[in-house]
Protein backbone atom coordinates (compact mmCIF):
# COMPACT_ATOMS: atom_id res chain seq x y z
CA UNK A 1 0.00 0.00 0.00
CA UNK A 2 1.31 3.45 -0.90
CA UNK A 3 1.35 5.87 2.03
CA UNK A 4 -0.51 9.04 1.08
CA UNK A 5 0.36 12.57 2.16
CA UNK A 6 -1.84 14.93 4.14
CA UNK A 7 -2.31 18.66 3.92
CA UNK A 8 -0.29 19.08 7.11
CA UNK A 9 2.67 17.32 5.55
CA UNK A 10 2.86 20.09 2.93
CA UNK A 11 3.58 22.85 5.46
CA UNK A 12 5.52 25.02 5.22
CA UNK A 13 5.04 25.15 1.45
CA UNK A 14 7.92 26.20 -0.75
CA UNK A 15 7.17 28.23 -3.86
CA UNK A 16 7.48 25.13 -6.06
CA UNK A 17 5.21 23.13 -3.79
CA UNK A 18 2.70 25.97 -3.71
CA UNK A 19 2.45 25.85 -7.50
CA UNK A 20 2.21 22.06 -7.52
CA UNK A 21 -0.41 22.05 -4.79
CA UNK A 22 -2.42 24.69 -6.69
CA UNK A 23 -2.21 22.57 -9.87
CA UNK A 24 -3.41 19.47 -8.00
CA UNK A 25 -6.25 21.43 -6.43
CA UNK A 26 -7.37 22.88 -9.76
CA UNK A 27 -7.20 19.43 -11.37
CA UNK A 28 -9.34 18.01 -8.60
CA UNK A 29 -11.91 20.80 -8.91
CA UNK A 30 -12.07 20.20 -12.65
CA UNK A 31 -12.75 16.51 -12.06
CA UNK A 32 -15.40 17.30 -9.44
CA UNK A 33 -17.10 19.62 -11.91
CA UNK A 34 -17.04 16.90 -14.56
CA UNK A 35 -18.47 14.42 -12.08
CA UNK A 36 -21.30 16.79 -11.32
CA UNK A 37 -22.48 16.61 -14.91
CA UNK A 38 -22.43 12.81 -15.01
CA UNK A 39 -24.65 10.67 -12.81
CA UNK A 40 -22.70 7.46 -13.47
CA UNK A 41 -20.13 6.30 -10.94
CA UNK A 42 -17.44 6.13 -13.65
CA UNK A 43 -16.63 7.84 -16.94
CA UNK A 44 -13.99 7.84 -19.69
CA UNK A 45 -10.74 9.53 -18.78
CA UNK A 46 -7.59 9.02 -20.84
CA UNK A 47 -4.31 8.44 -19.01
CA UNK A 48 -2.22 8.69 -22.18
CA UNK A 49 0.16 11.56 -22.95
CA UNK A 50 -1.34 13.92 -25.50
CA UNK A 51 1.18 12.89 -28.16
CA UNK A 52 0.01 9.25 -28.08
CA UNK A 53 -2.78 8.25 -30.43
CA UNK A 54 -5.63 5.85 -29.69
CA UNK A 55 -3.81 2.76 -30.93
CA UNK A 56 -0.26 3.72 -29.94
CA UNK A 57 1.64 1.54 -27.50
CA UNK A 58 3.16 2.92 -24.30
CA UNK A 59 6.43 3.63 -26.14
CA UNK A 60 8.29 2.54 -29.24
CA UNK A 61 9.80 -0.36 -27.23
CA UNK A 62 6.64 -1.33 -25.38
CA UNK A 63 4.63 -4.51 -25.66
CA UNK A 64 1.64 -2.90 -23.93
CA UNK A 65 -1.18 -1.15 -25.77
CA UNK A 66 -3.55 0.93 -23.63
CA UNK A 67 -7.02 0.43 -25.10
CA UNK A 68 -9.10 2.65 -22.78
CA UNK A 69 -9.36 3.94 -19.23
CA UNK A 70 -12.12 4.98 -16.87
CA UNK A 71 -12.16 7.18 -13.80
CA UNK A 72 -14.27 5.74 -10.97
CA UNK A 73 -15.77 8.27 -8.61
CA UNK A 74 -15.58 7.94 -4.83
CA UNK A 75 -19.29 7.50 -4.22
CA UNK A 76 -21.05 5.26 -1.71
CA UNK A 77 -22.72 2.01 -2.78
CA UNK A 78 -24.93 0.23 -0.24
CA UNK A 79 -23.53 2.72 2.32
CA UNK A 80 -19.96 1.54 1.60
CA UNK A 81 -17.43 4.05 0.19
CA UNK A 82 -15.74 3.29 -3.14
CA UNK A 83 -12.16 3.88 -2.04
CA UNK A 84 -8.71 2.26 -2.09
CA UNK A 85 -9.33 -0.41 -4.74
CA UNK A 86 -6.34 -2.70 -4.38
CA UNK A 87 -6.94 -5.61 -6.78
CA UNK A 88 -9.26 -7.12 -9.40
CA UNK A 89 -10.59 -10.49 -10.59
CA UNK A 90 -12.66 -11.02 -13.75
CA UNK A 91 -15.44 -13.65 -13.65
CA UNK A 92 -16.21 -14.73 -17.20
CA UNK A 93 -19.06 -17.03 -16.14
CA UNK A 94 -20.87 -14.29 -14.20
CA UNK A 95 -19.75 -11.44 -16.50
CA UNK A 96 -18.67 -9.61 -13.37
CA UNK A 97 -15.55 -7.81 -12.20
CA UNK A 98 -14.68 -8.18 -8.52
CA UNK A 99 -12.55 -5.68 -6.65
CA UNK A 100 -11.38 -5.40 -3.06
CA UNK A 101 -10.45 -2.42 -0.91
CA UNK A 102 -7.72 -1.91 1.67
CA UNK A 103 -10.61 -1.32 4.06
CA UNK A 104 -11.87 -4.90 3.77
CA UNK A 105 -14.69 -4.20 1.28
CA UNK A 106 -15.70 -6.26 -1.75
CA UNK A 107 -17.21 -4.67 -4.87
CA UNK A 108 -19.04 -6.07 -7.90
CA UNK A 109 -18.65 -4.13 -11.15
CA UNK A 110 -20.45 -4.50 -14.48
CA UNK A 111 -18.50 -3.64 -17.63
CA UNK A 112 -19.74 -2.67 -21.06
CA UNK A 113 -16.98 -3.05 -23.64
CA UNK A 114 -17.43 -2.10 -27.29
CA UNK A 115 -14.74 -2.32 -29.94
CA UNK A 116 -12.11 -3.19 -27.30
CA UNK A 117 -12.93 -0.06 -25.32
CA UNK A 118 -14.61 0.46 -21.95
CA UNK A 119 -17.83 2.26 -22.83
CA UNK A 120 -19.47 1.97 -19.41
CA UNK A 121 -18.52 0.83 -15.92
CA UNK A 122 -21.01 0.49 -13.08
CA UNK A 123 -20.44 -0.62 -9.49
CA UNK A 124 -23.54 -2.67 -8.74
CA UNK A 125 -22.82 -3.95 -5.22
CA UNK A 126 -20.55 -3.37 -2.22
CA UNK A 127 -20.21 -5.44 0.92
CA UNK A 128 -17.75 -6.17 3.74
CA UNK A 129 -15.50 -9.21 3.85
CA UNK A 130 -16.56 -11.40 6.78
CA UNK A 131 -14.54 -13.46 9.25
CA UNK A 132 -15.27 -16.99 10.48
CA UNK A 133 -17.87 -15.61 12.90
CA UNK A 134 -19.58 -13.78 10.01
CA UNK A 135 -18.49 -10.40 11.34
CA UNK A 136 -16.98 -7.67 9.16
CA UNK A 137 -13.19 -7.72 9.14
CA UNK A 138 -11.75 -4.89 11.21
CA UNK A 139 -8.42 -3.31 12.09
CA UNK A 140 -5.27 -5.11 11.00
CA UNK A 141 -7.35 -8.07 9.79
CA UNK A 142 -9.16 -5.99 7.13
CA UNK A 143 -6.17 -4.94 4.99
CA UNK A 144 -7.14 -6.91 1.87
CA UNK A 145 -4.65 -6.36 -0.95
CA UNK A 146 -4.40 -9.24 -3.45
CA UNK A 147 -7.28 -10.95 -5.28
CA UNK A 148 -7.70 -13.88 -7.65
CA UNK A 149 -10.56 -16.16 -8.66
CA UNK A 150 -11.42 -19.87 -8.58
CA UNK A 151 -14.00 -21.31 -11.03
CA UNK A 152 -14.43 -18.04 -12.87
CA UNK A 153 -14.23 -19.56 -16.34
CA UNK A 154 -15.49 -23.17 -16.14
CA UNK A 155 -18.85 -22.67 -17.86
CA UNK A 156 -20.78 -22.93 -14.60
CA UNK A 157 -22.53 -20.13 -12.74
CA UNK A 158 -22.75 -19.81 -8.97
CA UNK A 159 -19.53 -21.63 -8.02
CA UNK A 160 -17.02 -18.75 -8.10
CA UNK A 161 -14.71 -18.33 -5.09
CA UNK A 162 -12.26 -15.56 -4.25
CA UNK A 163 -8.71 -15.98 -2.99
CA UNK A 164 -7.53 -12.90 -1.09
CA UNK A 165 -4.15 -11.98 0.39
CA UNK A 166 -3.84 -9.63 3.35
CA UNK A 167 -0.95 -7.37 4.25
CA UNK A 168 -1.10 -5.99 7.81
CA UNK A 169 -1.88 -9.44 9.23
CA UNK A 170 -0.11 -11.54 6.55
CA UNK A 171 -2.28 -14.43 5.37
CA UNK A 172 -4.21 -15.80 2.39
CA UNK A 173 -7.80 -17.02 2.60
CA UNK A 174 -10.70 -18.14 0.42
CA UNK A 175 -14.04 -16.30 0.37
CA UNK A 176 -17.34 -16.67 -1.44
CA UNK A 177 -18.22 -14.16 -4.16
CA UNK A 178 -20.35 -12.24 -1.62
CA UNK A 179 -17.57 -11.96 0.97
CA UNK A 180 -18.25 -14.95 3.24
CA UNK A 181 -15.15 -16.59 4.73
CA UNK A 182 -14.65 -20.14 3.44
CA UNK A 183 -11.21 -21.41 4.44
CA UNK A 184 -7.58 -20.56 5.11
CA UNK A 185 -4.92 -21.21 2.50
CA UNK A 186 -1.61 -22.49 3.80
CA UNK A 187 1.48 -20.45 2.96
CA UNK A 188 5.15 -21.15 3.57
CA UNK A 189 6.32 -20.39 7.10
CA UNK A 190 8.41 -17.36 6.14
CA UNK A 191 5.26 -15.55 4.93
CA UNK A 192 3.07 -16.10 8.00
CA UNK A 193 4.45 -13.51 10.41
CA UNK A 194 4.86 -9.77 10.03
CA UNK A 195 8.35 -9.84 11.59
CA UNK A 196 9.75 -11.49 8.44
CA UNK A 197 8.73 -8.55 6.24
CA UNK A 198 10.58 -5.25 5.87
CA UNK A 199 7.59 -3.29 7.20
CA UNK A 200 4.00 -3.98 8.19
CA UNK A 201 2.74 -2.47 4.92
CA UNK A 202 5.28 -4.31 2.74
CA UNK A 203 3.78 -7.78 3.00
CA UNK A 204 1.43 -9.87 0.81
CA UNK A 205 0.30 -7.25 -1.67
CA UNK A 206 -0.46 -9.70 -4.49
CA UNK A 207 -1.85 -13.15 -5.24
CA UNK A 208 -2.48 -15.26 -8.37
CA UNK A 209 -3.65 -18.80 -9.11
CA UNK A 210 -1.45 -20.94 -11.35
CA UNK A 211 -2.84 -24.12 -12.98
CA UNK A 212 0.22 -26.18 -11.96
CA UNK A 213 1.89 -24.38 -9.03
CA UNK A 214 -1.22 -23.41 -7.07
CA UNK A 215 -1.53 -20.11 -5.22
CA UNK A 216 1.29 -17.66 -5.96
CA UNK A 217 2.13 -14.58 -3.94
CA UNK A 218 4.88 -11.99 -3.50
CA UNK A 219 5.75 -9.47 -0.83
CA UNK A 220 5.68 -5.83 -1.83
CA UNK A 221 9.37 -5.53 -0.89
CA UNK A 222 11.86 -8.41 -0.49
CA UNK A 223 11.78 -10.14 2.88
CA UNK A 224 14.31 -9.02 5.51
CA UNK A 225 16.36 -12.16 4.91
CA UNK A 226 16.58 -11.47 1.17
CA UNK A 227 18.81 -9.00 -0.70
CA UNK A 228 17.01 -5.73 -1.39
CA UNK A 229 17.77 -6.07 -5.11
CA UNK A 230 16.15 -9.52 -5.41
CA UNK A 231 12.43 -10.21 -5.55
CA UNK A 232 10.73 -13.59 -5.12
CA UNK A 233 7.43 -15.19 -6.12
CA UNK A 234 6.32 -17.88 -3.66
CA UNK A 235 4.06 -20.86 -4.34
CA UNK A 236 1.77 -22.45 -1.76
CA UNK A 237 3.51 -25.72 -2.67
CA UNK A 238 6.88 -24.35 -1.51
CA UNK A 239 8.41 -23.57 -4.91
CA UNK A 240 10.14 -20.18 -5.34
CA UNK A 241 11.25 -18.08 -8.32
CA UNK A 242 13.82 -15.33 -7.73
CA UNK A 243 14.49 -12.42 -10.05
CA UNK A 244 16.21 -9.04 -10.13
CA UNK A 245 14.19 -6.24 -8.57
CA UNK A 246 13.29 -3.31 -10.80
CA UNK A 247 16.03 -0.72 -11.17
CA UNK A 248 13.50 2.08 -10.72
CA UNK A 249 14.12 3.55 -7.26
CA UNK A 250 11.68 2.40 -4.56
CA UNK A 251 9.79 0.10 -6.95
CA UNK A 252 7.44 -2.41 -5.29
CA UNK A 253 5.43 -5.41 -6.49
CA UNK A 254 1.72 -4.57 -6.27
CA UNK A 255 0.06 -7.28 -8.39
CA UNK A 256 0.60 -10.62 -10.15
CA UNK A 257 -1.30 -12.28 -12.98
CA UNK A 258 -0.84 -15.33 -15.18
CA UNK A 259 0.26 -14.76 -18.79
CA UNK A 260 0.73 -18.46 -19.58
CA UNK A 261 1.85 -21.60 -17.75
CA UNK A 262 5.46 -20.41 -18.07
CA UNK A 263 5.02 -16.64 -17.75
CA UNK A 264 3.82 -14.24 -15.05
CA UNK A 265 2.77 -10.63 -15.49
CA UNK A 266 4.11 -8.43 -12.69
CA UNK A 267 2.82 -4.94 -11.89
CA UNK A 268 5.25 -2.65 -10.09
CA UNK A 269 4.83 0.86 -8.74
CA UNK A 270 7.56 3.35 -7.86
CA UNK A 271 6.80 6.44 -5.80
CA UNK A 272 9.47 8.66 -4.25
CA UNK A 273 7.55 11.62 -2.90
CA UNK A 274 5.19 14.35 -4.01
CA UNK A 275 7.72 16.09 -6.26
CA UNK A 276 9.00 12.92 -7.93
CA UNK A 277 7.40 11.13 -10.89
CA UNK A 278 5.22 8.07 -10.43
CA UNK A 279 6.52 5.13 -12.50
CA UNK A 280 4.39 2.08 -13.30
CA UNK A 281 6.22 -0.93 -14.73
CA UNK A 282 4.77 -4.07 -16.29
CA UNK A 283 7.26 -6.95 -16.44
CA UNK A 284 7.21 -10.57 -17.54
CA UNK A 285 8.75 -13.26 -15.33
CA UNK A 286 9.79 -16.37 -17.27
CA UNK A 287 9.23 -19.34 -14.96
CA UNK A 288 10.91 -21.76 -17.38
CA UNK A 289 14.11 -19.74 -17.82
CA UNK A 290 15.80 -20.11 -14.46
CA UNK A 291 19.25 -21.23 -13.28
CA UNK A 292 19.99 -23.94 -10.73
CA UNK A 293 19.35 -21.44 -7.92
CA UNK A 294 15.86 -20.65 -9.28
CA UNK A 295 16.96 -17.19 -10.41
CA UNK A 296 14.80 -16.43 -13.45
CA UNK A 297 14.83 -14.14 -16.46
CA UNK A 298 12.51 -11.14 -16.76
CA UNK A 299 11.41 -8.98 -19.68
CA UNK A 300 10.27 -5.37 -19.49
CA UNK A 301 6.90 -4.99 -21.22
CA UNK A 302 6.17 -1.33 -20.48
CA UNK A 303 7.20 1.62 -18.36
CA UNK A 304 4.68 4.42 -17.78
CA UNK A 305 6.14 7.58 -16.27
CA UNK A 306 4.33 10.76 -15.19
CA UNK A 307 7.38 12.80 -16.20
CA UNK A 308 6.63 11.72 -19.79
CA UNK A 309 3.02 12.92 -19.66
CA UNK A 310 1.24 9.80 -18.40
CA UNK A 311 -1.63 10.53 -16.00
CA UNK A 312 -1.02 7.85 -13.40
CA UNK A 313 -1.81 7.02 -9.82
CA UNK A 314 -1.12 4.27 -7.32
CA UNK A 315 -1.77 1.23 -9.56
CA UNK A 316 -2.12 -1.87 -7.37
CA UNK A 317 -4.58 -4.25 -9.06
CA UNK A 318 -4.40 -6.51 -12.09
CA UNK A 319 -6.52 -9.25 -13.69
CA UNK A 320 -6.69 -11.17 -16.94
CA UNK A 321 -9.80 -10.23 -18.94
CA UNK A 322 -9.97 -12.07 -22.27
CA UNK A 323 -7.44 -13.35 -24.78
CA UNK A 324 -4.41 -11.04 -24.48
CA UNK A 325 -6.36 -8.29 -22.66
CA UNK A 326 -5.94 -7.30 -19.01
CA UNK A 327 -7.41 -4.79 -16.57
CA UNK A 328 -5.57 -2.81 -13.90
CA UNK A 329 -6.81 -0.42 -11.23
CA UNK A 330 -5.33 2.29 -9.03
CA UNK A 331 -5.76 2.76 -5.28
CA UNK A 332 -6.65 6.37 -4.42
CA UNK A 333 -5.54 5.98 -0.77
CA UNK A 334 -8.83 7.65 0.23
CA UNK A 335 -7.16 10.93 -0.72
CA UNK A 336 -9.23 13.60 -2.55
CA UNK A 337 -6.20 14.52 -4.68
CA UNK A 338 -5.74 10.96 -5.98
CA UNK A 339 -7.78 9.03 -8.53
CA UNK A 340 -9.22 5.56 -9.10
CA UNK A 341 -8.45 4.55 -12.69
CA UNK A 342 -9.64 1.35 -14.35
CA UNK A 343 -7.49 0.62 -17.41
CA UNK A 344 -8.01 -1.94 -20.18
CA UNK A 345 -4.82 -2.89 -22.04
CA UNK A 346 -3.45 -5.64 -24.23
CA UNK A 347 -0.13 -7.46 -24.14
CA UNK A 348 1.39 -7.60 -27.62
CA UNK A 349 3.47 -10.39 -29.09
CA UNK A 350 7.13 -9.70 -29.72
Amino acid sequence: MLISFTFNSLKPLTFIRQRLFLWLLLSTLTLISACGTNNANAYNYSIKPENLGHSDTASSHSRINILSSYLIQSKNINSFPIVELSDLAWDEDEQLLYSISDEGFLYHLKLNIKNDSLSHVKIVAAMPLLDQQKQALKGKFSDSEGLTLVNGNNGKRGDSELIISFENKPRIAKFSSNGQFLSKIKTVKKLRKRKYFRAKNKALESVALHPHYGVLTASEKPLKAKPLNQQTVYSSTGKEWHFAASKVKNSSITALEILSKDKLLILERAYNGLLSPVVISLRQLNLNKCDKNSFCETENLARLDTSEGWILDNFEGLTHFRDNQYLMVSDNNNNPLQKTFLVLFEVLDK
